[in-house]
């Protein structure tokens, strides 16, 4: 990958904010209010993407998923049928093309929950690169037997569920990723409310969904400081509709994931688009707010918990975009990426 050095001048979105002044991209990188009319480039400049929440090895399905949360993605369920059934060079393929998608719109990295025990590590091992840097999160078999195998080739854990698993099974998993300082994630409360006690004992580093968690449950996973990964896309297509601004009001750290490639494309614009959109009515959400759970939030996280995502920047030339441009219709400007 080419890095770039120079100075961009223009809006520059920096610490949640977007600030107008010039970026200056040598030995560190320094952010000045003052505009210099002789930098090499000028325009809007945001940090790239990190999509916090996917499941790219389910990409290569076209048939329409039929039946509730369980029922599609559930142990058993119709993606782990259609996963189990499909020659490894067709799931591979539908997870580069969710890649280059990534690419293209602007994401660098992605927490990609890999299912299929160690198989499923090694499908994305054997994916091409396209500068989409994978966190990759295994959950072993139903015997258990490739833990060891799957901590060590991965960045961590990623079980289903609570009500999926047994809970010294979870336990066991969680207290591996913490003796060899990988991370632990776990969706939570998706279809219906799950038990937050049991959830608060496990610790983990990061959930994903908890929309049918209550408001005590809420509070709770505030006070624990545990980050809460949103897919809005996903969750409206399985017929889910909550109010996402209730994280906010809580006090709990939020960050932007596109879930399941079989439902939703793995573009952060889309996704970060469709939040406000969707959010107007029932709970707005501010521009400035979406696009921070969509590009520091996760990288603080990763780089918090020793994972280095590339640094780099979405650069839209010429124009100078509002975070509300941004988040409504960024992806119609022309941008690129440039890695620092």
């Amino acid at each position: 990958m080419k890095r770039f050095t120079g100075e961009i001048s223009g809006n520059i979105f920096i610490d949640g904010a977007m600030r107008h002044g010039t970026l200056e991209i040598l030995d560190e990188i320094r952010f000045s209010e003052e505009t210099n009319k002789s930098a090499i480039k000028e325009g809007t400049l945001i940090p790239s993407f990190i999509n916090a929440h996917t499941h790219i090895g389910d990409s290569f399905i076209t048939n329409i998923p039929q039946g509730d949360i369980p029922e599609i993605v559930g142990p058993g369920g119709f993606k782990h049928r259609m996963l189990s059934s499909t020659e490894d060079s067709i799931i591979i393929e539908g997870m580069e093309r969710s890649m280059r998608i990534m690419r293209e719109t602007g994401t660098t990295a992605f927490m990609d929950f890999r299912e299929s025990g160690l198989h499923g590590l090694e499908l994305l091992e054997r994916t091409l690169n396209y500068e989409v840097m994978p966190v990759a999160l295994g959950r072993p078999d139903s015997r258990m037997a490739d833990l060891g195998n799957i901590i060590d080739r991965s960045q961590g854990f990623a079980p289903s569920a609570i009500s999926d698993e047994d809970f010294p099974r979870l336990m066991e998993m969680r207290q591996l990723s913490r003796a060899k300082k990988k991370l632990f994630g776990i969706h939570f409360s998706e279809n219906s409310a799950e038990n937050v006690d049991t959830l608060i004992s496990l610790a983990p580093d990061f959930i994903v969904h908890s929309i049918a968690s209550g408001d005590e449950d809420l509070d709770r996973i505030a006070r624990a400081n545990i980050p809460v990964v949103i897919t809005p896309r996903s969750n409206i297509f399985y017929g889910k509709r909550p109010d996402y601004a209730k994280f906010l009001d809580h006090g709990i750290h939020l960050m932007l994931g596109t879930d399941n490639g079989m439902v939703s494309v793995p573009d952060m614009m889309q996704e970060m688009s469709f939040l406000y959109t969707y959010q107007r009515g029932i709970g707005p959400m501010s521009p400035e707010a979406i696009i921070r759970m969509s590009t520091e939030s996760p990288y603080e996280f990763l780089v918090n918990h020793g994972i280095h995502p590339p640094k780099a920047y979405i650069f839209f030339p010429e124009v100078k975009l509002s975070p509300f441009e941004i988040v409504i219709r960024g992806g119609y400007f022309k941008h690129e990426i440039i890695f620092v």
